[in-house]
This record gives C-alpha cells, sequence and structure tokens, in this order.
C-alpha cells in the first residue's frame, strides 16, 4: 500500500509540475492566463473577448482604422455563403492584433455571419489547451483557415501577400 501511495505520489507530482497543457473534455472559453507576467487568452474565445480591457485598445485601434477594398470586398459577398473559418491568433502577437481585427471589418462588410468563425487563441509555442492546432500545421500566428462543408480550401499566414481582400477573394474563386 505504501508502494501505492509513493507511487501516486511520484505521479501527481509530476503531472502538476508538467508545463505540458493536458486537453479536456470541455472547451475552454474566453480563458485568460498569465504568460510570462502579461495577460493573454488561451482556447476558444468569443468576439466579445476584444472588448475586455486587455484587448479593446488595439482591437479597436486596428478595426477603425483599416480602410477596406470595397471593391474587392463587395466579390467576396457571394463566395462567403455557407463558408466557414478557424482564425488561429495570439492575442500577445503584433501580427494578430494587425491583422485579425481587419479581417473582421472585412466579413462584416461583406455581411458574414460571423458564428461561423472560430476564433482559437494560442500561446507563444502556438498550441491551444485542446490543441486544435494539432494536424493543421500552424507555424505563424494569425492563421486564416477558410472551409467549405469541413474541407480546407485555403489559408493566409501572418500576412497577406496583397491584402486581407484580395487573398481571400483568391482562396474563395480558386475553388469555382
Amino acid at each position: 500500500m505504501i508502494k501505492y501511495f509513493i507511487c501516486l505520489t511520484a505521479v501527481s507530482s509530476m503531472i502538476a509540475c508538467s508545463h505540458r497543457i493536458i486537453p479536456s473534455a470541455a472547451p475552454y472559453t474566453n480563458t485568460e492566463v498569465q504568460d510570462n507576467g502579461a495577460t493573454i487568452l488561451i482556447g476558444h474565445c468569443s468576439l466579445n473577448m476584444m472588448q475586455k480591457e486587455n484587448y479593446k485598445e488595439w482591437y479597436n485601434f486596428s478595426f477603425n482604422s483599416y480602410r477596406i477594398d470595397s471593391a474587392t470586398t463587395n466579390q467576396l459577398k457571394p463566395l462567403l455563403k455557407k463558408k466557414t473559418m478557424e482564425i488561429f491568433l495570439g492575442s500577445w502577437c503584433d501580427d494578430s492584433r494587425r491583422e485579425v481585427p481587419r479581417m473582421f471589418k472585412i466579413l462584416n462588410y461583406a455581411g458574414f455571419d460571423t458564428t461561423h468563425i472560430q476564433l482559437i487563441f494560442v500561446n507563444h509555442a502556438k498550441q491551444s489547451p485542446q490543441h486544435e492546432e494539432q494536424g493543421k500545421h500552424i507555424t505563424n500566428v494569425p492563421t486564416f483557415i477558410v472551409y467549405d462543408h469541413k474541407k480546407e480550401m485555403g489559408r493566409i499566414v501572418e500576412s497577406p501577400k496583397l491584402s486581407l481582400e484580395k487573398d481571400l477573394l483568391t482562396i474563395l474563386q480558386h475553388q469555382l
């Protein structure tokens, strides 16, 4: 019995001291954690979290200051129907802070239903608590992945090649 207790204690200690995130059955939503002295978001988060004190300044600045390419965005409107998107991002990442609000402004203008977007925040190692990034080759953030019926159509990684609107249009037209 003592050997069993010692073994159980050793295993518990190893798990408690591990920095690896262990997936759980329940989704992590709107979760803030401390990372190197800063508060960051991890896991699934609602767009409403972008209006919390730690995030609203950079989110609103990037959203409000972006000028949409309305001609290209108008072309996106019919192509976005029945599409979904996953956005892997870091609340700590300057590229995410710049590009994600811009993408939401574009999608809002295009009339895209933002409930068809999953925001998945990752830590500096590009990991989320439930490891949604596994098998998706998330090397940089933000990563915007566009899906048609759960099939990946394409992605924009870190920053657009031409513009968010034009890169998104290329992804959507490529599948016609």
